[in-house]
C-alpha cells in the first residue's frame, strides 16, 4: 500500500512540474517561464503591450520573447519602438551589413561567404567630418572639404601599412551638351599606414558636377573597394557616397 501511495506521489509532482509555469516578479505568469521586469504585470488576466516591454517569457515549445510574452518564433524581440530592433551587437563594426555565414550564424557582411556589403551616404552636406565606413569597418572614406576643391580619402582602421592598387576613373562636365566633358583614369601604387587619411589619387575634385569611381584593391587582405562618388550643388555642396566592400 504505501508502494502504491509512493507511486502516486511521484507520478503527481510529475504532473505538477510538467503543467507548471513559473513566475518571476509575477503571481500571473503567461509561459512556461515569464520575467516581469518592471512587476507591472496585472495579478489577473494578460499584461498589455506596454507592460510587457519589460518581459521575458519562454514558452512551452521553447520559444524566447524579449518584449512579448507571445513569441512566434524562436526568438523574437518586440522593442515597441517604430524603426528599432531592440537587438544591439556591440562588436560588429558601424554601418556593417549583417549576413549570416553558411553554418546560419549572424556575422558582419564583409566575408567570402556572405559576398558584398554595401554602405551608403546620400546627399549630405559636405564635411571632412562625414566618415563612411566599409562593412567590416576596416576601411574608412571622407570628403576633405565643405566646398569644391577637396579631395577623396581613405583611412585603413585594422592592421599595419601595407600596399594599395587604386584605379580612379573620374568624370567631370560643365553642361548637358557633353562639350566641355572631361574623363580621367589613372592608376597608382600607394603604400597606406594605419590610421591615417591618405587621398585616393592626385587629382582635386572639382566641381559639383563631379563623379568618381575608385576601384581599391587592398594587396594584403585580398579586399576589394568600389566606392562611387559624387558632389552635387543642391541646397549647397552635397556628397554621396557608395562603398561596396568585396
Amino acid at each position: 500500500m504505501k508502494k502504491k501511495i509512493a507511486i502516486l506521489l511521484i507520478l503527481g509532482l510529475g504532473v505538477i512540474k510538467i503543467n507548471a509555469q513559473i513566475g518571476v516578479n509575477t503571481s500571473n505568469p503567461q509561459a512556461a517561464f515569464h520575467v516581469d521586469g518592471a512587476k507591472d504585470n496585472p495579478a489577473t488576466g494578460v499584461p498589455t503591450a506596454a507592460q510587457q516591454t519589460n518581459d521575458v517569457a519562454v514558452t512551452q515549445q521553447g520559444r524566447v520573447g524579449i518584449g512579448t510574452i507571445a513569441p512566434t518564433n524562436s526568438l523574437e524581440v518586440d522593442s515597441r519602438v517604430a524603426g528599432a530592433s531592440g537587438v544591439k551587437m556591440t562588436r560588429l563594426p558601424s554601418a556593417t551589413t549583417l549576413a549570416t555565414d553558411a553554418s546560419g550564424n549572424v556575422i558582419s557582411g564583409n566575408t567570402e561567404d556572405a559576398g558584398v556589403s554595401v554602405t551608403k551616404l546620400r546627399l549630405a552636406v559636405a564635411s571632412p567630418s562625414l566618415v563612411l565606413n566599409s562593412g567590416s569597418g576596416a576601411y574608412s572614406f571622407r570628403y576633405t572639404s565643405t566646398n569644391t576643391g577637396g579631395t577623396w580619402q581613405i583611412r585603413i582602421n585594422t592592421g599595419a601599412t601595407r600596399q594599395f592598387n587604386i584605379w580612379d576613373t573620374e568624370y567631370s562636365g560643365q553642361n548637358g551638351t557633353g562639350a566641355s566633358d572631361t574623363v580621367w583614369q589613372l592608376r597608382t601604387v600607394k603604400n597606406l599606414a594605419l590610421n591615417t587619411w591618405t587621398a585616393l589619387d592626385d587629382n582635386i575634385a572639382g566641381g559639383a558636377n563631379e563623379y568618381n569611381v575608385y576601384h581599391v584593391y587592398d594587396l594584403s587582405t585580398g579586399t576589394i573597394l568600389r566606392l562611387t562618388v559624387t558632389l552635387s550643388s543642391v541646397s549647397g555642396i552635397r556628397e554621396s557616397m557608395i562603398l561596396e566592400e568585396f
